[in-house]
């Protein structure tokens, strides 16, 4: 199991209460149930990217609205628009 506390989105699961609250098994872990797979880590799984801010579409129309629905949320946009712009020098 990787154990990255970043998540695919760019949030830190130390601070994210579906991971916290045990609701969120964690992207990054190796299974996921068919029925219950977290959208941005299927996204980045299926790319062979490490994370949101790798991907040349950032931020895609899947993930803007979760960028605004919380602090952690607009955190992890900010780390993932540096991870973004480092990766294709913008």
């Amino acid at each position: 199991m990787n154990t990255d506390p970043i998540a695919y989105c760019g949030v830190d699961r130390a601070v994210c209460p579906d991971f916290t609250n045990r609701k969120c098994p964690g992207c990054r872990q190796t299974q996921w149930p068919p029925d219950d797979m977290c959208p941005p880590a299927e996204c980045c799984r299926r790319q062979n990217i490490g994370s949101c801010g790798e991907c040349s579409s950032f931020p895609c129309e899947m993930m803007k609205d979760f960028y605004t629905e919380s602090e952690s949320h607009e955190r992890a946009y900010a780390l993932m628009t540096t991870v973004h712009k480092k990766r294709y020098h913008v």
